[in-house]
């Protein structure tokens, strides 16, 4: 059984009532502007993902639209309040919860302080991540003062 997963239109089904999930992702629609969600999900997916790699201990499946299975629900919960954001709708108390433990568990990814499930396929390597030896080091020019140190400064 595989450790990680793509979210599907079906998952968010199973979270949200099929109508209302049908209602955010049609409804408000500009001319010639297709579905928002597979956008959405493509956007949260790369944040999750982006979490999870930049940790530099953890590393990413090489199928770039599947994020670990233990997050999924939460990605689905992000991608729904995203599609009602769209239409202005606004949250439960539930929902603005979920919204603050998802800032909070993607921190915790960066962190080593959220477990991460083995990818299915690894990358070769972890994501890159600038080191401080990748970092040019910046000096100050030393400072030298433009007058002579035997002029009165009080008449600056």
């Amino acid at each position: 059984m595989p450790n990680w997963t793509a979210i599907s239109a079906a998952d968010l089904n199973d979270h949200t009532v099929a109508e209302l999930m049908d209602a955010l992702r049609q409804q408000a629609l500009g001319a010639g502007q297709t579905d928002p969600m597979p956008r959405i999900v493509e956007e949260v997916t790369n944040e999750i993902r982006g979490a999870i790699g930049f940790s530099g201990r953890y590393q990413v499946d090489a199928d770039l639209t599947t994020v670990p299975k233990t997050l999924k629900e939460m990605a689905v919960k992000k991608i729904t309040r995203t599609l009602k954001g769209r239409l202005q709708l606004a949250l439960l108390e539930e929902e603005k919860t979920d919204s603050a433990t998802y800032e909070n568990r993607l921190k915790a990814l960066i962190n080593f302080g959220w477990p991460v499930d083995a990818p299915d396929n690894p990358l070769p390597t972890p994501l890159p991540t600038q080191t401080s030896a990748q970092t040019p080091a910046i000096l100050p020019k030393p400072c030298r003062p433009s007058f002579s140190p035997r002029e009165d400064l009080r008449t600056y």
